[in-house]
């Protein structure tokens, strides 16, 4: 609650502004997808980032293994640690096998 504080996370978004307007202008560039598997636990109740938008994840990582979580929003790791912490565990032990 300093002041100045948010200043950081505003300055992410400035810093990337130049990218997201050719973004906008040009589409997205054509890249590799993502070889190294990837769990993606995504809130459905994100009003920042709609789970909606989970349906491109395909597009840009090969080993994808998704779920939307019920009852949590942007942070789910927060709003539902025991849930994020169980496939968090579940996900890198299968890796190992």
């Amino acid at each position: 609650m300093k002041p100045g504080n948010l200043q950081g996370g505003f300055n992410w978004y400035i810093s990337t502004n130049e990218g997201r307007i050719k973004q906008i202008r040009n589409g997205a560039p054509e890249l590799p997808k993502i070889e190294v598997p990837t769990r993606v636990v995504w809130g459905e109740s994100d009003s920042v980032l709609r789970v909606e938008w989970a349906d491109r994840l395909g597009d840009y990582f090969a080993n994808l293994d998704f779920s939307p979580a019920e009852e949590a929003g942007h942070f789910v790791h927060y709003e539902r640690p025991e849930l994020a912490n169980r496939e968090i565990a579940k996900f890198f032990s299968g890796l190992s096998a």
